[in-house]
């Protein structure tokens, strides 16, 4: 379970970071974003971030880690 966790933590990281550094790569401020149409290219470019990782996680044939490390 603490295995699942680590995970979640690492992918909400990824997501947020991915954010973070898009927001301030395009020059756009938080409180300037008011439609989905300002938020939609940051959360698509988090969300690819995190299927990334996610997918390093889930590979069992990644031993660096996820699921394959250790054997």
């Amino acid at each position: 379970m603490e295995q699942y966790k680590q995970i979640a933590y690492t992918l909400l990281r990824v997501f947020f970071g991915t954010m973070i550094a898009f927001l301030i790569s395009n020059g756009i401020g938080l409180l300037d974003m008011q439609a989905w149409s300002d938020w939609k290219p940051a959360l698509t470019a988090a969300i690819g971030a995190v299927l990334v990782a996610a997918f390093r996680f889930l590979n069992p044939k990644d031993d660096v880690y996820g699921f394959g490390a250790g054997k």
